[in-house]
């Protein structure tokens, strides 16, 4: 993935996160997946995996097109 949409998809993680006031132990908890994890996504520190994201979404109960239109 390139690096400006690996930032936004960390910009778009962060602002939902925000939104359902999830901390990030919270949101790594209802995705499945290791906070530090998250917080490389979140830094855009780590390129994401398709499992990950979809895990991510559903964390926010969205489908994957509703969490990536952005």
């Amino acid at each position: 993935m390139d690096k400006i949409l690996i930032e936004k998809l960390a910009n778009r993680i962060k602002e939902l996160r925000k939104i359902n006031n999830f901390t990030q132990d919270e949101l790594a908890f209802r995705a499945g997946i290791g906070r530090s994890t998250l917080g490389n996504i979140e830094t855009a520190q780590n390129d994401i995996t398709f499992s990950k994201l979809n895990k991510i979404a559903k964390a926010f109960n969205l489908s994957l097109a509703e969490f990536l239109n952005f």
